[in-house]
């Protein structure tokens, strides 16, 4: 597998995850990081025991204000008027996001200048003070432990909502000062990150990225009713075709199609995988020429479909990725890479390029229908 696609390394070290709901569960304040760190917590070994380490020592999320003072950072708040990103909202909300929570919700003796600065514990995990005892019980309920205010992630559905809001949402401002492009691939996302927790049972990487997908649509959908525009519905039609080749349908429009993608999410990441089913999905998206045909995406601006076009190649090349590694690797790591290194961004996506990228994907399909 690649270590982090070329397309998400923007997504994972640029505009790091678990600031969707920066503000812990009403009630339950943070007690810092430091909290979790004992050797009979989550600072020792063995399974479940060095999620603290891991998270200190190997994670970006630990250092994720540090983006805030680089030239680009600083650069982009020039351009948006800024006196520097490291004290605005619209930087430190993914960036820095305990700096948006009140004092009061911070425990006494909780490492506020560390908490201040990193994507941490209880920005993904919810403030631990209520629940920090009874979350080490086998036999408590999770559904108690959400009414603490302990955020549950086991589902992908779960992830995906807690992680989106910073690796997909842009507003149009963030873009006009050349924020770099955000593509939200949940299974990819998790893979790249340095993992501090277990899978359970049943497990699928491929009904991951599917949800992921959906929730992607979900928010595209939305972010177009706050901010509509032509690459916007180019956005949505490339991710609706991707989900579309998958075997998924989404026909509505505005707020129709953000409750179609959330339903749809939510269902498939409650079900469990069917055998066989990765491969199905591998095979369907491969062999899915169409989208770089004449007549695709029709319904986005006549000026727009090679955004179209460019935006799915991108999240086609991340699939096809993702899914192939999950497929034991049918399709060789070399033709592979040559899908990725043929898809340019979409601005830079013209009828040469699509012509090239559609010319790479035959023959990933053809190396998959070969394979044994």
């Amino acid at each position: 597998m690649r270590s982090v696609p070329r397309s998400m390394a923007a997504s994972v070290f640029v505009c790091l995850c678990g600031a969707a709901h920066a503000e812990p569960a009403r009630g339950s304040r943070i007690l810092g990081a430091d909290s979790c760190a004992t050797s009979g917590c989550h600072g020792g070994a063995g399974p479940n025991r060095g999620a603290h380490s891991i998270w200190l020592n190997y994670d970006p999320h630990t250092s994720s204000a540090a983006t805030l003072g680089n030239g680009r950072s600083k650069a982009m708040a020039a351009q948006m008027g800024l006196d520097g990103a490291a004290e605005s909202k619209s930087c430190t909300i993914c960036h820095a996001p305990n700096r948006q929570v009140d004092p009061s919700m911070f425990a006494a003796g909780a490492d506020r200048a560390r908490e201040m600065n990193s994507v941490s514990c209880a920005n993904c995990h919810g403030g631990a003070e209520n629940w920090i005892l009874s979350h080490t019980r086998d036999d408590f309920p999770r559904d108690a432990l959400a009414q603490l205010g302990m955020r549950q992630l086991g589902s992908a559905y779960q992830r995906a909502n807690n992680c989106v809001a910073c690796h997909q949402n842009l507003s149009d401002e963030l873009v006009a000062a050349k924020h770099p492009p955000l593509v939200f691939e949940l299974d990819g996302l998790l893979v790249a990150q340095p993992k501090h927790w277990h899978e359970e049972e049943g497990f699928s990487n491929a009904r991951t990225w599917l949800v992921g997908q959906a929730v992607a649509l979900r928010e595209s959908a939305a972010q177009a009713l706050r901010e509509p525009g032509e690459i916007r519905t180019a956005e949505i039609e490339a991710i609706k075709e991707l989900l579309r080749a998958a075997g998924a349908e989404f026909p509505g429009i505005g707020e129709t199609l953000v409750s179609e993608a959330d339903a749809y999410a939510k269902r498939v990441s409650a079900q469990p995988a069917k055998d066989g089913e990765a491969l199905a999905i591998l095979t369907r998206l491969a062999g899915n020429r169409e989208p770089f045909g004449k007549g695709a995406f029709a319904s986005v601006a006549e000026d727009h479909r090679m955004w179209a076009a460019g935006h799915y190649a991108e999240r086609l090349a991340l699939a096809i990725d993702r899914l192939n590694e999950t497929c034991g690797k049918p399709i060789a790591d070399g033709l592979v890479n040559d899908l990725f290194d043929a898809a340019m961004p979409p601005k830079a996506f013209d009828a040469a390029v699509s012509g090239g990228f559609s010319e790479k994907l035959g023959i990933v399909a053809q190396a998959l229908s070969s394979a044994p």
